[in-house]
């Protein structure tokens, strides 16, 4: 697990839910900014001493362990040797191997092979998993023989969107901006697994119809990332330019457009009103959409104001689906009556980092119609590493 892959991969998420978010008000902090190897990557054995899951895809080895580090409430030295993973000291990797060779067996038999069974199913943020029921026991519900409330009435998709339009301050005040720069700042989660949170500043760029570029400093690293209107791609600490593969890349093209808010049924295949769910104090309309060739996602609107208060998306792996929601709060008016929110929560604080890490991003300014010339967002050269000390 090299620090250098993991600093890009919480960098990306950082652009990415910003991206899209400060773009037009639109929660879209879903692009899951990981991988940073090429769709053809080698399967995981590349990786020292790999021996059940060997033949996934390598882009998911890291996602899988830090989801199953969050199924069982540990960190990566539960199992491992710090820097040396692929070494046998402890039981407890040897347990987790015959744990996970367990569930793939359950899935097979029972689920025709769909992994509905996992460590979450038993752990629940325990490495121990409990075993007997604890007391007091809650008291049963309490059976009438009335008939339950009738379900709640749902509006129709088209009149949540038009509503969250109207919201955030309408198409033609929307249309009217073409350009903006965001700045504010945040905590990064950088080091193995993103455990290790730095304050830092970002500054955003986007130009319609699809142009985005970020870039994100700390005391320790500058890291930067952007969709150039083909590709989106992604520079570490350490200089290095990578391009995204699917599903990410797919996750990264709906979120930079420029206008997504007034296009977002475009997103989807479908979108359902399944329920009222309440999220704080607010109850939301959560509505399901249905990406061509992705996981679902589900959005919260408002009932009182319509704007989004919520997005939630998963990521599969072959640990089970790892999930990532991000809220959106503080929604101000930026000019021309436009909103956006400028309170950002992200949890976890990536899509591919550990499931105990969150973020909040606070944006500070948003400058919009600014002159922003095309060659920004064209993929960096790689920069070239700095010497050695003593060199």
């Amino acid at each position: 697990m090299k620090k250098g892959i993991l600093l890009m991969r919480s960098r990306q998420f950082v652009h990415t839910a910003l991206t899209a978010v400060c773009g037009i008000g639109l929660a879209t902090a879903i692009v899951g900014a990981g991988a940073q190897e090429p769709a053809a990557a080698p399967p995981a054995r590349q990786f020292k001493n790999v021996q059940v899951m060997k033949d996934i895809p390598f882009a998911q080895m890291n996602p899988a362990m830090h989801l199953i580090a969050g199924q069982l409430g540990v960190g990566c030295t539960y199992c491992h040797i710090w820097e040396e993973w692929e070494r046998e000291d402890k039981p407890q990797k040897q347990i987790a191997r015959s744990m996970m060779a367990l569930t793939a067996a359950i899935n097979k038999s029972a689920f025709g092979g769909s992994q509905l069974v996992n460590c979450y199913t038993c752990h629940r943020g325990s490495p121990k998993p409990a075993t007997m029921v604890a007391l007091p026991v809650p008291a049963p519900p309490h059976y009438t023989l009335t008939e339950p409330p009738p379900a709640p009435s749902l509006p129709k998709v088209d009149d949540i969107l038009t509503r969250y339009v109207a919201a955030l301050g309408g198409e033609q005040a929307l249309r009217k901006i073409t350009s903006r720069v965001i700045t504010g700042t945040r905590e990064v989660p950088l080091g193995p697994a993103g455990l290790d949170p730095m304050p830092g500043e970002f500054t955003i760029y986007q130009k319609a119809p699809n142009l985005t570029m970020s870039v994100s400093r700390t005391e320790r690293a500058t890291i930067a990332d952007g969709f150039d209107g083909t590709t989106a791609w992604a520079q570490n600490a350490a200089g290095a330019v990578n391009v995204l593969p699917d599903p990410d890349q797919g996750r990264a093209r709906r979120v930079a457009n420029f206008y997504e808010a007034l296009e977002l049924k475009n997103n989807y295949t479908r979108m359902d009103v399944v329920a009222v769910e309440t999220i704080g104090t607010r109850e939301t309309y959560e509505v399901i959409g249905y990406p061509e060739g992705d996981t679902p996602e589900r959005l919260y609107f408002d009932k009182q104001t319509g704007l989004l208060l919520r997005r939630a998306v998963y990521l599969e792996t072959v640990a089970g689906p790892s999930p990532f929601q991000v809220d959106f709060d503080d929604y101000r008016d930026v000019g021309g009556g436009v909103k956006m929110p400028f309170l950002i929560r992200m949890n976890p604080a990536g899509q591919r980092l550990e499931l105990g890490t969150s973020s909040t991003f606070r944006v500070n300014r948003i400058q919009i119609g600014a002159a922003i010339d095309d060659s920004r967002f064209t993929k960096p050269q790689p920069r070239p590493r700095p010497p050695a000390p003593g060199q």
